[in-house]
């Protein structure tokens, strides 16, 4: 069987250094922020892998979100829009390329996921799965929630590698966390790709691909729109909802946002920041608390992502202030996109989920049936969304 698929060429992986936060608020909490060679591998899957993790893109996760949160542990992009997604190349994908391979041989993965409870790697994952159904038919993705802890990550890495998985696609929890899942890859030659986010350490010089998006541009994008939006003629006063600490991804948003506003020279005061941990009720909390110390001072608020816009924006409509408030998230979420459109939220920034899933199934499926243990690294680029444009991204 042949069958002309799309394949990663980057040279090496991208790899994010973390930096120290930039900034400080008056109140808040401080930011921290060759395919494996065992034959028959698929049928090497153990009993008891299948009763932790799933290969059907149509089973929907049985994890609760966290109350309030309203995660989406089913989301994912739209399967016509996938179903697309092997037929020609977009803009940003002109650096890649497409080239023939052999679909002989049957493939299985194991992908851990960061949390079930997170709305937009679950929408990867659930993607990644779909995309792989219809475009690569010879791999079987068996997926296991990583709950959020890196702990529980390394043990289902363990269990891939001794039921002789092909490759391992990692979502990591924590970049320092996660660093000896690397480790553990490396000693037992078992290829590695990840994706979303970086772990940290050299070892991702060395033939593992991470693809995703560089989050300091997300931030950066959100600043440029409350610069274009917003003016400073008097000093604005701001609070950030701040992600999970550990993660590569909340520290460059925070600084992607804030360096580039200081960059500027835009006039504002960060009154306050405080972390949520990427949920929609934590984030609730912490406006409600703005709302009482700030009421109508505050006029923007960047978000790490949107379901800390949604809380936000629900606390701010609670409170009959959200016309006074400027909140922007960053994911392209559905539901926060149809709040653009209303005009409660001032923007988003899209996050390429059908980018990212399609591009590590490609260099994951290289790296099976070329034979290599090193996986290729992509970057998925970040669109800002408002207003102006937000009819192009509702699905």
């Amino acid at each position: 069987m042949k069958k002309r698929v799309l394949a990663a060429i980057l040279a090496a992986g991208m790899v994010m250094s973390l930096a120290a936060c930039g900034g400080s608020s008056s109140s808040g909490s401080s930011a921290g922020a060759s395919a494996a060679s065992s034959a028959g591998s698929a049928a090497a899957v153990s009993e008891s892998a299948a009763a932790e993790s799933t290969a059907s893109s149509e089973e929907k996760e049985e994890a609760s979100s966290a109350p309030g949160s309203d995660a989406e542990t089913d989301v994912m992009v739209a399967k016509e829009q996938i179903d697309k997604a092997a037929e020609g190349l977009g803009d940003w994908e002109a650096d890649y390329s497409d080239m023939a391979v052999s679909g002989d041989e049957s493939f299985t993965w194991g992908y851990i996921e960061m949390g079930y409870k997170v709305t937009f790697a679950s929408k990867i994952r659930n993607t990644l799965v779909y995309y792989c159904e219809k475009n690569f038919p010879n791999v079987n993705v068996l997926t296991a929630d990583g709950e959020s802890d890196p702990n529980r990550q390394m043990q289902i890495c363990e269990n891939f590698i001794a039921q002789g998985v092909d490759l391992i696609i990692l979502n990591p929890t924590d970049a320092d966390g996660c660093v000896g899942i690397v480790e553990l890859c490396q000693e037992n030659k078992m290829p590695l790709l990840l994706v979303n986010s970086v772990v940290h350490t050299d070892l991702m010089n060395n033939g593992i691909g991470f693809v995703g998006s560089d989050n300091r541009q997300a931030g950066a994008l959100e600043a440029q729109w409350i610069m274009d939006n917003v003016d400073d003629t008097d000093t604005v006063k701001m609070c950030y909802q701040y992600g999970q600490e550990g993660y590569d991804h909340t520290t460059l948003r925070y600084q992607g946002v804030f360096e580039t506003l200081d960059e500027a020279g835009y006039n504002y005061e960060l009154l306050s920041y405080q972390i949520c941990d990427y949920f929609r009720d934590k984030a609730l909390n912490n406006a409600e608390d703005w709302i009482t110390a700030y009421g109508e001072d505050v006029t923007v608020i960047p978000c790490c992502n949107d379901e800390a816009a949604m809380g936000t924006l629900q606390a701010y409509q609670a409170a009959n202030l959200a016309d006074n408030v400027k909140i922007l998230g960053i994911d392209a979420n559905q539901d926060a996109l149809q709040e653009v459109k209303k005009g409660n939220l001032a923007g988003t920034v899209f996050q390429n989920a059908l980018g990212q899933a399609k591009w590590a199934a490609c260099s994951a499926y290289d790296a099976c049936v070329n034979g290599t243990q090193e996986t290729k690294g992509v970057d998925v680029p970040f669109e800002l969304v408002d207003a102006s444009n937000v009819d192009n991204y509702l699905e």
